[in-house]
């Protein structure tokens, strides 16, 4: 995400890592049923970002523009 600051690089690389080992585990599940997980949690996660004033609303509208490009391969 573009607004990630440039001292969260390895706490992002550790985290993208941790998510890997868990997406392995995961991957009996049916994709559509793990993207409704994921989305559920991605909502609970960016909420509370926002109620803990660490995002603005536009932020988040920004990432999830920012996502939909990169799974749809938009240019957009």
């Amino acid at each position: 995400m573009s607004t990630r600051r440039w001292d969260e690089e390895e706490s992002v690389e550790a985290c993208i890592d941790s998510l890997d080992e868990t997406a392995t585990v995961l991957a009996h599940h049916p994709p559509r049923a793990l993207a409704a997980a994921l989305a559920i949690h991605l909502q609970a996660v960016l909420g509370v970002l926002h109620g803990q004033g660490e995002c603005s609303a536009e932020q988040i509208r920004q990432w999830l523009e920012e996502i939909v490009r990169g799974a749809c391969g938009d240019d957009a």
